[in-house]
C-alpha cells in the first residue's frame, strides 16, 4: 500500500452541510446532485460556473436524490421510508412536487428506521437500502436495515438484518454487485444476472483485516475494476483491488467525516 503520490486537489464547493452525501454526477451537463440528510436539502453544483444552488425538499431526511432519464426536472429520491418522485427545475430555492411511489417497512418493529445508501445501477434499476434508528448517542440499532431495488414500479427486497445500508457499485465486464454495510464493516460482492439476481455473496475487503482506520460508507468503482471506498470517521478514500483484496492508495481528507463519492471521466 502506499499513500497517494498523486497531487490531489481538495476544494470545498458548498456551504457546511450537516451530512453531506449521494453526490450523482452527470457528465452531459457537468453538474452534481447532492443533499444534505437531516435537512431535508438538495444542493446542485454547476461546474462550469462554480454555482451551487440548495433547495428544500422536505421537512423530513432526504437519503438521495437522482435525475430521471429523459427529463431535465424529474427526480428520484428518498424521504424517510419513502421512495418519491420530485419535480424541480435546479434553480428554485424549493421543488414544485413531491410525489409517493412507494413506503417501505411501515412495522411497528421498524419504527425509526429510514432510506440511506443508494445508486443507480447501469441497467437503470434503482437500489436503495435503509438503515435502523439512531440513537441521541449516535448508535445505529444494527440488524433492522434491508436492501431493495426498484424496477418499473416493481419492488424488491434482496438483503435483510442489515446495520447500515450504504455504498453500491457494478462492474458490468464481470457481472459483479459490490455491497457495504458500515456496521459489519466489510465490502461485499454478488454474482448480479440481468433480471438483477444476487448469488454467491463473499466479502473482498473487510476494514478490520486490513487495518483500515474508521468504517466503510460510500463506494464507487473505476474504469480498471478498482474499488474506492469511504472511510468515515478514518478521514481517507481508500482504492482497492477487489480480486486480491489489495490496498492500492489512500487519499486523505480534511474532514472525519468522508462519505460520498464519484470519479470523473479522466480518472
Amino acid at each position: 500500500m502506499r499513500m497517494s503520490m498523486t497531487k490531489w486537489e481538495i476544494t470545498p464547493i458548498s456551504e457546511a452541510l450537516d451530512v453531506g452525501t449521494r453526490i450523482h454526477w452527470d457528465g452531459e451537463t457537468q453538474r452534481a446532485i447532492f443533499v444534505d440528510v437531516p435537512n431535508g436539502n438538495v444542493y446542485a453544483y454547476e461546474n462550469n460556473t462554480g454555482e451551487v444552488v440548495k433547495a428544500k425538499v422536505a421537512n423530513e431526511p432526504i437519503a438521495f436524490m437522482f435525475p430521471v432519464d429523459g427529463s431535465d426536472t424529474k427526480f428520484i429520491a428518498g424521504l424517510s421510508k419513502k421512495l418519491v418522485f420530485v419535480e424541480w427545475d435546479g434553480k428554485s430555492p424549493e421543488v414544485s412536487k413531491v410525489e409517493k411511489i412507494v413506503e417501505v417497512e411501515k412495522e411497528k418493529e421498524f419504527k425509526g428506521n429510514r432510506f440511506n445508501g443508494a445508486k443507480v445501477d447501469p441497467w437503470g434499476r434503482l437500489w436503495a437500502g435503509t438503515m435502523g434508528p439512531t440513537g441521541a448517542d449516535g448508535t445505529t440499532e444494527n440488524h433492522k436495515g434491508a436492501l431493495y431495488s426498484l424496477n418499473k414500479g416493481v419492488l424488491r427486497k434482496h438483503e435483510s438484518n442489515i446495520g447500515i445500508s450504504n455504498g453500491l457499485a457494478w462492474d458490468t465486464k464481470t457481472n459483479k454487485m459490490y455491497y457495504i454495510d458500515t456496521l459489519v464493516p466489510c465490502v461485499f460482492q454478488y454474482d448480479i444476472s440481468k433480471d438483477g439476481t444476487l448469488s454467491n455473496k463473499k466479502v473482498v475487503f473487510d476494514f478490520k483485516k486490513q487495518n483500515i482506520n474508521g468504517l466503510p460508507d460510500g463506494l464507487t468503482i473505476d474504469s480498471n475494476g478498482n474499488l474506492w471506498v469511504c472511510a468515515i470517521h478514518g478521514s481517507h478514500l481508500v482504492k482497492f483491488n477487489p480480486n486480491d483484496g489489495k490496498v492500492i492508495e489512500k487519499i486523505l481528507f480534511p474532514t472525519p467525516q468522508v462519505q460520498s463519492r464519484f470519479l470523473k471521466a479522466y480518472l
